[in-house]
């Protein structure tokens, strides 16, 4: 079963996750401006991956990496199935 996270984004955002066909919508809990971005969960890669080269991240920050999304106008990433 594949897992989906949702990924409360900064309205800046909107452009790049349009130009990148990603399933989003306007938030509309509690009152804040931003973009809800929802993305299949990928497999975290600890530190003792290959790939990795002994550096191990924070989950959150490696999810948004694969899929280009700046970590730094991310609000919230929370898990939805």
């Amino acid at each position: 079963m594949t897992k989906s996270v949702l990924i409360h984004c900064q309205p800046s955002l909107l452009n790049f996750v349009k130009e990148n066909n990603m399933d989003w919508e306007y938030s509309t809990d509690h009152d804040v401006n931003e973009i809800d971005v929802y993305v299949d969960d990928v497999e975290y890669k600890d530190g003792n991956h290959p790939d990795q080269n002994g550096i191990w991240e924070d989950p959150d920050i490696q999810l948004c990496e694969h899929y280009g999304i700046d970590y730094d106008q991310v609000n919230c990433i929370e898990a939805v199935y």
